[in-house]
């Protein structure tokens, strides 16, 4: 379950951390993806992605969304670009903290290999590895 299943958060403010009690977003690693694989909590889950996704195709998962890491990494770079583009015609102080953590978190979402799921994953998709 996310912190906030009707939540209103965006992806960035997920990867960032901020007000994560708004958040529609699950956690996920792409193992083939990060450049390591990073220990969040003593526990660690495989969810069966493929069967997931064609189970939401095929409409059986109503409100349940695979956001892979490829599609998260262009909505943070789009949030960097932006960034920059506001840094650029202003140079201020809050234009220069927003640009660093814009960058930040697209950093952080490519090392984890940042894949997120929106709404619910229920029991029989995943298994638990350790």
């Amino acid at each position: 379950m996310p912190p906030n299943i009707d939540g209103t958060g965006s992806v960035q403010t997920h990867i960032r951390g901020s007000n994560p009690a708004n958040s529609p977003y699950i956690s996920t690693t792409d193992p083939l993806v990060a450049g390591e694989v990073k220990d969040y909590g003593s526990h660690q889950i495989a969810i069966d992605i493929e069967r997931l996704q064609k189970d939401i195709d095929a409409g059986k998962l109503s409100g349940t969304e695979i956001l892979e890491s490829a599609k998260v990494q262009a909505e943070l770079q789009a949030k960097l670009d932006r960034a920059q583009q506001s840094f650029d015609a202003n140079p201020t102080r809050k234009n220069t903290d927003k640009l660093e953590s814009a960058a930040r978190d697209l950093r952080n979402a490519t090392r984890d290999g940042e894949c997120l799921i929106k709404g619910c994953v229920p029991s029989g998709y995943f298994n638990h590895v350790k």
